[in-house]
């Protein structure tokens, strides 16, 4: 449910000098926290990246002073300054409008956008598009919602990725979008930034060969919870082989999974959860990055303290992985609404679900009743069963595709604050 919070007079379209203010005392391109060069010349490596800078950044912009980000309010412009300028300072170019603010004219967001041009004459004018939402619920009063893992944790990933490939382009260009408007009441909306900019792009979407979303990572669906999901490759082979040929790096628990998984609700809704649904609904290959929720999501208590920034690390050096490898790839990745992998969904599932039951798990760890650790044995012998079937090389029934459905849903249901815990027993 939107919360209904004030709204400051500043409008956007306001921030180039503030940005080009806070980009000059960051140090423009060489910011203080680059280091020097190595005596051999050579450049450091992902010095965007380190557990400081990703944290920094995401202490910032989920810091009391940014008032939960709300459209509209001083800090959800200083936000929006905040990012511009770390944009600029490391190198990246404004996006081929000419700037980085696009207005969203259904609405009052406005979204961020970047270029790092490619490096390959013949696939420099085809794009990577890598996304996260920077908007938030603000405040309620004096109470506000920070949103850290929701979603100042991926916006500080998005831009430490976007600057180390300034440092290293690939061979596409990769278009840097930090949406507006993510959230209620604009939530899949014709004034949601990611659905505003497919409708009015700023380059072809069909040069657009891939979208990515990230949204709530850097966080635990449960204590100490390694895992970290990709959905959406599915969809397009192309994008299947690149996810299979990254290593995640040591301690991330990186899978696959289909989207069907989480939108194909059991209750028979479709739900989309995030910005790839824009590029999606338009037959674009999308990736969709995320850790699910937990018990800060939409709170106030989804504060800094509460990210796991060793895990962020670990994300945005698997992403910077993925998009190196999606930049490079030779052919144009293909799109099919239909495709599937249930094989690897029920591999994924089973996986999950074992993890929420054993010990320090997700049952046990948030003190679950004994009729949810039941119904999570139900849905493991079901992914279990259906893994098995194909496993012996036959398919699976659309009951059993149902079933591995409801078992991520649980998940999901049991870890976050959408739903009471007797709710959840009833999918």
């Amino acid at each position: 449910m939107r919360l209904t919070f004030a709204r400051s007079a500043l409008r956007p379209g306001a921030l180039p000098l503030i940005a080009t203010m806070i980009a000059t005392a960051l140090g423009g391109c060489g910011s203080d926290s680059d280091g020097p060069a190595p005596p051999d010349g050579s450049v450091p490596q992902h010095d965007f990246l380190t557990e400081q800078r990703l944290g920094d950044l995401a202490a910032e912009l989920s810091s009391d002073a940014m008032e939960g980000r709300d459209e509209g309010s001083p800090g959800h412009e200083a936000a929006r300054a905040t990012i511009i300028a770390r944009l600029q300072a490391c190198g990246v170019q404004p996006a081929p409008n000419g700037g980085f603010e696009q207005p969203i004219t259904t609405g009052t967001g406005v979204n961020v956008l970047g270029l790092v041009p490619g490096g390959q004459a013949g696939l420099a004018q085809r794009f990577v598009l890598l996304g996260a939402h920077y908007d938030h619920l603000g405040a309620n009063g004096t109470t506000i919602y920070p949103g850290a893992g929701d979603n100042a944790a991926a916006v500080s990933i998005l831009v430490g990725v976007a600057c180390e490939l300034v440092r290293a382009p690939t061979a596409r260009s990769v278009l840097v979008a930090s949406w507006d408007s993510e959230e209620p009441p604009t939530f899949m909306t014709d004034a949601m930034g990611s659905e505003f900019f497919a409708a009015n792009p700023l380059v072809a979407l069909d040069a657009i060969d891939v979208a990515i979303a990230l949204d709530l990572v850097g966080l635990d669906m449960w204590p100490g919870f390694a895992g970290h999901v990709v959905c959406g490759a599915e969809l397009s082979p192309g994008l299947t082989a690149v996810l299979d040929a990254a290593s995640p790096p040591e301690g991330l628990l990186a899978r696959r999974a289909g989207l069907h998984l989480v939108e194909q609700l059991v209750t028979g809704e479709v739900m989309r959860w995030s910005d790839y649904a824009a590029f999606l609904e338009r037959a674009r290959p999308v990736l969709f990055f995320s850790d699910g929720t937990n018990k800060n999501y939409h709170r106030p208590t989804d504060t800094f303290a509460t990210l796991d920034v060793p895990k962020m690390q670990r994300e945005a050096l698997y992403l910077l992985d993925v998009v190196t490898r999606l930049g490079a790839m030779d052919a144009l990745p293909s799109f099919d609404a239909s495709g599937a992998d249930h094989a690897t969904d029920a591999s994924t599932t089973s996986e999950f679900l074992e993890l929420a039951l054993a010990p320090g798990g997700l049952v046990e760890s948030l003190g679950l009743s004994a009729t949810s650790r039941t119904d999570l044995e139900a849905d493991l012998a079901a992914a279990q069963a259906a893994k098995a079937t194909l496993d012996a090389g036959g398919a699976l029934s659309s009951t059993q595709v149902v079933d591995l459905r409801r078992g991520v849903q649980r998940i999901m249901c049991l870890a976050g604050t959408m739903y009471t815990q007797p709710a959840c027993h009833l999918m």
